[in-house]
């Protein structure tokens, strides 16, 4: 399972956790870490497109509170991609 509430693994098959929806093989999809430093940032500018009464803007809201607490709980973790991939 992934580490946050958006998305889980079932059978090797990448799913929506609210609705169970199956990610389909052949849709990219792009994942951030949250030891890179500048996840949070793109983050942010995900978030400013949408609306804030918006349950996205929460969902993604929640994101952001997960990423930040990593980063104050892991220091030593946080990089950029060059250092950290």
């Amino acid at each position: 399972m992934l580490n946050n509430r958006i998305f889980t693994i079932d059978h090797d098959q990448l799913k929506f956790t609210a609705s169970n929806a199956v990610v389909p093989d052949d849709e990219p999809i792009f994942v951030l870490l949250a030891r890179d430093k500048n996840a949070l940032s793109t983050i942010r500018s995900y978030q400013s497109t949408m609306r804030p009464t918006s349950d996205e803007w929460k969902v993604i809201q929640d994101v952001i509170d997960d990423f930040l607490k990593f980063k104050n709980e892991n220091p030593v973790s946080m990089g950029t991609p060059d250092e950290i991939y």
